[in-house]
């Protein structure tokens, strides 16, 4: 089994989007499986996503956010 990546090698950029993506999923009520039905992205990369434990690309940030209904800027700005 592949051992888990420590938190303090994930770069800190990555960490908060995972954290105030996360922050706005919750607040606008949705579970990662919406999120899964909504944009078609695997849960589990949802997860790993919000976790910091998986590379996310510009594209698929911006997806994220128009889901939760957040401007992209706001889930990258610490």
């Amino acid at each position: 089994m592949k051992a888990k990546k420590p938190v303090d090698d994930v770069p800190y950029e990555r960490l908060v989007f995972a954290r105030n993506f996360k922050k706005a999923r919750k607040a606008a009520g949705l579970t990662q499986q919406n999120i899964t039905a909504r944009t078609g992205f695997a849960q589990s990369w949802i997860s790993a996503v919000e976790n910091g434990r998986s590379t996310i690309n510009l594209d698929n940030m911006a997806v994220l956010a128009e889901t939760v209904n957040v401007s992209l800027w706001k889930l990258l700005r610490p």
